[in-house]
Order: C-alpha cells, then structure tokens, then sequence
C-alpha cells in the first residue's frame, strides 16, 4: 500500500475513535468466483476471490467544524489456485477526511478522492481539495496533489496535479464556471487544459448545458459540448446536442497511445423518453458520427415493460446498429427479464448477440446470455449468484459462475 494511503487510513481510524459521536453505516460484498482459465500452461478452473469493504461516518462532533465525515472503500482480491508468484491485488479506491466550516459554506476534503466537474473530467487523486460558495452564488474551488489510477497504482517521482475553477450560481438550476488543471506525470507535463462550462434554465421545462475545453500545451480544442433538454412533464423528455472532441487529447501527452487516436471527433443528434402508461417506457438515440472527417451513425432503442403494473417485474428489449468509419460496425440485439418475489427472491436472465460486418477470425457472430438468483434474507444480508456463458469470435466459449454475499451495518444509534 502506498504510503499516502497508510497516512490517511491512519487519520480516518484516529478521527473515527475520537469522535464524540457518528452516524456510521458499514457494508462488506464478498465476491467468489469460477472459470476456466489457462494456468502453467494447463487449462484449469480458478476461483477469484474478491473482498470489497467500505466505511462511512457522518456528523461526527469536532469542535471546529460544523460537520465532519470520513469515508473509506478499499477491496482486497486472491485467484486460486495461486501461480507460484501468487496472484494476489488489492488497493483503496477512497479514503477521505471531509470537513464544513462557516455555516457548512466552507467544505474542505483531505486523502484519496474523486473530482469531476470543468476541465478535471473525471479523475482520482491523492491530496488536498477545498470549495468555498459565498451567499451571492459566487464560489472558488481548488485542488492539489498526486494524480493516480484506481487500481494497481504506485507513487512516481515527478506526478502531480493541481487545478481550480471559479464558478458563480445564483439559483439550483444555473451555473457559469472557468476551470483551469495542470498535470504532471514523470516530471512531464501531461495535461494543461483550461475551460469554461454552463448551464441555464430560462423555463422550468428547458434546461441548456455547455462545456468547453481549450488545450494549452497543445494550442487546439479538446473538447465542445452543447445542447438543450426540454422535458414538458414528468413522462417526456427531449435532449439534442453537438459534441466535438479530440480523442487523443484524452490521453497523457507522453504516452505513446497518441499515435493510435484520432486525433477529431464529432457526434450531433438527440433522444427521446416517452413513457405513455405507467407499465410501458420508451427511449431512442440517434446521431450522426464523424471520425477524422469521415462519416458514420449511432442509433439505439429501447423497450422497458412492467406486465403487472409493478415494479418487482421488468421486460427489457434493446437494439443499437453502430457503424464507425474505418472500424468495424455491428448490429446488437438484447432481450431481459428480472421478477422479484414477495418473499425476497429474484431472477433475471439475459440474452445478448452481436452481429459484426466484418468478420474476426472467420466469424460475425456472438452470443452471451447470464442468469442471476438473489434473495434478501433481510435489511442486512443479501446472496446472489449468477452464471454467465458466451460465445464469440475472439475465444470460441466461456463460462463463469460468481456467488455474491453482502452484509451492511445496523446502524441504530452513534458510534
């Protein structure tokens, strides 16, 4: 483990025990499994065992601040029968420390977190973030520290991270952000973005979102997003938007899959959700792709049904028809059911082809289909097991069994 999450492990746990008091709620999903694999060269059955583990407390009492939680998700995994250097992995994908001060305005976050939002994207990171948002809606936010992957990931000399955006919202519904990043990987500069963002509801029906995205190390736009949501009530919606982006813009600068990335992408179309009875939901997308300039198209729909007007029972059917330009395009078809019991118990089967236009290996064809069984045996502890099975045309068959057992806390009181 990394010696930035044994340092916040340890002042979660030290927040934990001197804690006046805590909401604490405690889940545990255990994970076991069985395929054929090839192992020394053998074709054997192995079972990989996974231990997944999260802790959270909430309003615990620290004089200083108005609030005070602390998060922790970490899994731990074992494929047997082990190799003779053991296949063993585990790592903590949170670990944080979260803070509020002056009236909750204040939020400050120390140890392993996700940040979204401006031109961050989507990423994890070790270190330090802070969010102020006055009463006026104005607000500043900003963050710093190691950048890592949510797996596997190990500490390298030279990895950083550190970007902030200002942002003013006056109301829930309206937002206007700038945005700035600066990355970091091996003392080379990975990533340098800087952006603005929006959104705007001028009705309470219509709401209109942008984002963009300019590069500065490479001087050209990574990414353009813009389209309106128009959703006169509760069973009808309707989106459209024009997307721009630079696929390898998406990639670090140093790393040599730039090569392979195209280096534009458009995307322009739109969607719609009707759902006319309460049993009946239908939703369709389309739109329009070029790739390097080249054209192509991305359709899908979808038909969700509840024959007895509940909800413990679905009937879901779907199909996509993608064809990207100087890739290989596919037809896909999906069938599925899931019925609940009263008594607790569940079942859900699905069936799932594709058919390529071209063919890999002498075929166009795959097949996957899986079915579940879960019961609840109550408020705290969930089984399920599901058996999945596959043909396609880069393996001829797989096979896979996996047993899942979850337990949550009772949480009935402070900790």
């Amino acid at each position: 483990m990394r010696g930035s999450q044994r340092t916040v492990l340890a002042l979660t746990l030290t927040v934990s025990v001197h804690a006046l008091a805590a909401d604490v709620s405690v889940y545990s999903n255990t994970l076991v499994g069985g395929r054929p694999d090839v192992v020394d060269g053998q074709v054997k059955t192995v079972v990989p065992l996974y231990q997944l583990v999260g802790v959270r407390a909430k309003n615990i009492e620290l004089r200083g601040f108005d609030d005070l939680g602390v998060a922790v998700d970490a899994w731990g995994g074992l494929t047997l029968p082990n190799s003779p250097s053991g296949v063993a992995a585990g790592d903590v994908n949170l670990a944080f420390i979260e803070g509020r001060a002056f009236k909750k305005r204040l939020k400050l976050r120390l140890g392993r977190q996700f940040v979204v939002g401006g031109v961050a994207r989507a990423m994890f990171f070790d270190g330090l973030s802070a969010e102020y948002k006055s009463q006026m809606g104005l607000g500043l936010s900003a963050f710093t520290g190691i950048p890592v992957d949510r797996r596997f990931s190990n500490f390298i000399a030279g990895d950083f991270v550190v970007g902030t955006r200002a942002f003013f919202a006056p109301t829930m519904t309206t937002e206007v952000g700038a945005s700035f990043i600066h990355m970091l990987q091996r003392g080379q500069m990975s990533r340098q973005d800087a952006g603005l963002d929006g959104r705007w509801t001028p009705i309470r029906s219509l709401t209109i979102a942008g984002a963009f995205i300019w590069s500065i190390a490479d001087m050209r736009m990574a990414e353009f997003d813009i389209g309106p949501r128009w959703m006169p009530s509760d069973n009808f919606e309707v989106s459209a938007n024009y997307r721009r982006t630079a696929p390898d813009l998406f990639l670090p600068r140093n790393s040599i899959f730039t090569v392979f990335a195209d280096t534009s992408r458009d995307d322009a179309g739109g969607s719609v959700m009707w759902q006319p009875k309460k049993w009946l939901n239908l939703f369709a997308d389309a739109r329009v792709l070029w790739l390097n300039g080249q054209p192509g198209f991305d359709a899908s729909g979808r038909v969700q049904l509840r024959p007895f007007r509940s909800p413990l029972t679905t009937l879901t059917a779907q199909y996509r028809r993608l064809q990207v330009p100087s890739s290989n395009g596919f037809h896909q078809a999906r069938l599925a059911a899931r019925h609940v019991l009263p008594s607790g118990f569940g079942l859900a089967v699905d069936l799932e082809t594709y058919a390529l236009d071209q063919p890999v290996r002498g075929q166009t064809l795959s097949f996957a289909m899986s079915a579940t069984a879960t019961y609840t045996i109550s408020k705290q502890w969930f089984i399920g097991a599901t058996l999945f099975a596959a043909t396609t045309p880069t393996f001829e068959s797989r096979y896979e069994a996996v047993a899942k057992l979850t337990w949550l806390f009772p949480n009935e009181g402070h900790l």
